[in-house]
């Protein structure tokens, strides 16, 4: 009887500490999801908003689980991480050239200002991305997000939502939104791309204050 009660005390343990990271792992194959469907299925808009919708969603649950449970780990950091890049950069790729059709009436100038925009979010997140990843392997800093870095999340994920419904909303009822709503997005874009460029200088300063208590 006692056996029986660790083993499903141990099953239990498994699932609660593994709970936050099967939404960061759906979270990841969602995002995999909407590209290939964009890709494959472009006039399934409606759906690639609806996982865009859950993707954003089992980012805040996964948080609170891991939060709440307190089962917070460098690796659950950075698996989040990834899982947010692997969401917001193809989504931006998908929504600036798949469906780039529904910028055609609007004005040239602002076009190249926007897509100038999302190529300074793109090579930020490339930035992260290859720096995280190193200082993890190299086990020289821990990941963990600081305020910067969750503002330009927060800022990303209606952004990609907000932008992606009013591409259906062109589509399917006519009416011509994105001359009002690329305001909004542009607006969004530049605070993502203000809220990165702190985030960056964050995690300069941390490392180099570790590197010279190293020292010391």
């Amino acid at each position: 009887m006692g056996n029986k009660n660790d083993i499903n005390r141990q099953i239990k343990n498994l699932f609660f500490e593994n709970l936050a990271n099967f939404f960061t792992f759906f979270r990841l194959f969602g995002s995999i999801w909407i590209l290939v469907i964009a890709i494959r299925n472009p006039e399934q808009l409606w759906r690639i908003l609806i996982i865009a919708k859950l993707v954003v969603l089992s980012d805040f649950i996964d948080g609170k689980i891991a939060r709440k449970l307190k089962l917070t780990s460098p690796f659950g950091a950075a698996l989040d991480q990834l899982g947010d890049k692997i969401f917001v950069v193809p989504s931006l790729v998908v929504l600036s050239w798949q469906y780039r059709w529904v910028l055609t009436d609007v004005s040239s100038n602002l076009v190249n200002f926007t897509i100038a925009l999302i190529g300074l979010l793109l090579f930020l997140e490339t930035l992260f991305f290859i720096v995280w990843w190193i200082l993890l392997v190299s086990n020289k800093i821990q990941i963990h997000s600081n305020a910067w870095a969750k503002c330009k999340t927060f800022s990303m994920f209606p952004l990609i939502i907000f932008w992606l419904l009013s591409v259906a909303i062109e589509r399917d009822f006519k009416i011509h939104i994105i001359h009002y709503s690329i305001y909004l997005i542009v607006l969004g874009l530049v605070l993502a791309d203000i809220f990165g460029c702190g985030a960056l200088k964050v995690y300069y300063k941390k490392y180099f204050e570790k590197e010279e208590n190293k020292k010391e």
